[in-house]
């Protein structure tokens, strides 16, 4: 172990053993499988997935505490299968729930009858209210488990498959173009004033998710663009990576439209929007009220992280995120913990999502921390950028 590592706590040694980090890491999968059995089960039992991500995975995660800072792991190859995984189960979420949600199909009905489920009873106690919640969840499942998979596989830029495996992920979504800006442009331009997923302090939630959202479809669409000029390349649907990423999306309508009818692009409209929301809302608590000089080098400090185990486990490290901007193509399994070298949520990313939402909560935890960021980790430059926009806190 190196020595700036601090190792797992006597209560967590047992957490902190391979055996338990593989189910740690396989935690997605099996939060989706059992998405799969509400999704199947119809009726009110539609709206768990939801209600577990927002309740019970935010309560197990605060009990669970901190990880330690690289923990025995489970082997490269299974940490991968985790990954790869994630598409084709979605997308057997997303035929459940549409069976469950809309006309039904025979043939799905006869795996899920050889399995012990009632699609026809399901589908007899889904209504309006019900099968909402199933595209609210199901809109979650593709934030929390795709989005994140994706996030972990398009920077994974000299593997198409892997590129290609993340970008059908965020088709889920409607947000393919997410691939081309977060890696080409936010991790350039973090925060700065050209990075639109770095909020800005005192920014309300949902104004930035709107900001946000326009502002990376945009550059996404503006960066390929420059790209294929660059390279001399005739910008057609062909060559524009931008645009085929909207056929991707076109395809997920297209199933949606096929399986539940006219109302298909409604129910796929609402999946995403909530899976967008959710990326949106991350993207908020990641980089909230930090800045950075144009052109200089992207430290810790310009990140937030947080360490519970839970929600580690869950996001394949998502939240050591500062770990993840300074060394962009390392594997999630080798990030690591950065302690006092960048700024650090008192909460999972879970419980700090639902803070965001209540603007003087938000505002009582962070802005004690923003003034530590302001006094101990920021550059005189970067206080000389508050100072003169009168946002330096202290």
């Amino acid at each position: 172990m190196n020595i700036n590592e601090k190792p797992p706590t006597a209560p967590h040694s047992l957490l902190a053993t391979r055996w338990a980090n593989t189910i740690r890491y396989s935690m997605m999968n099996l939060f989706i499988l059992s998405g799969m059995v509400t999704m199947a089960l119809g009726g009110w039992w539609l709206w768990l997935g939801l209600g577990t991500t927002l309740v019970l995975v935010n309560i197990v995660d605060e009990l669970l505490g901190d990880a330690g800072n690289i923990e025995a792991m489970p082997p490269k190859w299974y940490m991968n299968l985790m990954l790869w995984l994630t598409w084709p189960l979605l997308f057997v979420m997303t035929l459940i729930c549409l069976n469950t949600v809309g006309p039904g199909f025979a043939s799905i009905d006869r795996i899920l009858n050889w399995l012990g489920f009632d699609p026809v009873g399901a589908r007899q106690n889904t209504g309006f209210v019900t099968g909402t919640g199933g595209l609210v969840s199901l809109g979650m499942f593709y934030g929390l488990g795709g989005v994140n998979v994706a996030h972990e596989l398009v920077h994974r830029t000299k593997s198409t498959f892997d590129m290609v495996l993340g970008r059908w992920l965020l088709a889920f979504t409607w947000d393919t173009g997410f691939s081309i800006e977060h890696v080409y442009g936010h991790h350039r331009h973090v925060g700065t004033p050209k990075d639109p997923a770095t909020a800005r302090r005192g920014e309300y939630i949902f104004a930035f998710v709107v900001r946000s959202a326009v502002g990376q479809f945009l550059s996404a669409m503006r960066f390929e663009n420059e790209r294929l000029k660059r390279r001399g390349l005739a910008n057609n649907l062909w060559n524009n990576v931008f645009w085929r990423g909207q056929l991707m999306s076109l395809c997920v309508i297209a199933l949606f439209t096929f399986m539940v009818g006219p109302f298909g692009f409604a129910y796929a409209a609402l999946a995403a929007f909530v899976g967008k929301i959710y990326l949106e809302i991350v993207n908020y608590i990641e980089h909230y009220g930090l800045v950075r000089v144009p052109g200089s080098r992207v430290e810790d400090r310009h990140s937030w992280d947080s360490h519970r185990r839970l929600s580690t486990g869950l996001t394949y490290n998502l939240p050591l995120h500062s770990n993840h901007h300074k060394f962009a193509t390392k594997p999630f399994w080798e990030l690591q913990q950065a302690h006092d070298k960048a700024p650090l949520w008192p909460m999972g990313y879970v419980a700090m999502i639902l803070c965001s939402f209540f603007p003087p909560l938000w505002k009582r935890v962070s802005e004690p921390l923003l003034k530590d960021w302001d006094q101990r980790l920021a550059s005189e430059q970067e206080r000389e950028i508050l100072r003169a926009t009168g946002e330096l806190r202290g």
